[in-house]
């Protein structure tokens, strides 16, 4: 896909949600990570492909992701603190539940 149609569609995705939703948490944190496949032997589209395959491993997958570039940043602890990850199954059914209903307008 050229870059230009991928971030078209990226974008377009990105309007159809909030911050404030479980979604626009989760967007907040891989907005905040960036991967590198180099160190970590996996690409973004994998590392996001395993999170919906495994939705009940996403501590160790957020764990994954941060430390996929070897570098802590406070824009990632910001974006772990406004995720409620008490309950980890709760956090997934609810990002689940919003993916069903979200209007994503003719996407």
């Amino acid at each position: 896909m050229e870059k230009e149609q991928l971030l078209t569609q990226t974008m377009a995705f990105l309007l159809c949600t909030t911050p404030e939703t479980t979604l626009g948490r989760l967007l907040g944190l891989c907005l905040a990570s960036k991967v590198d496949a180099k160190r970590s032997g996996k690409g973004p589209l994998e590392f996001a492909e395993e999170l919906f395959e495994h939705p009940e491993e996403i501590f160790s997958w957020i764990i994954e992701v941060v430390d996929s570039d070897d570098l802590y940043s406070l824009e990632e602890m910001v974006a772990l603190s406004e995720m409620d990850l008490k309950d980890p199954e709760k956090f997934m059914k609810a990002l689940l539940d919003e993916m069903t209903v979200l209007d994503t307008q003719g996407l």
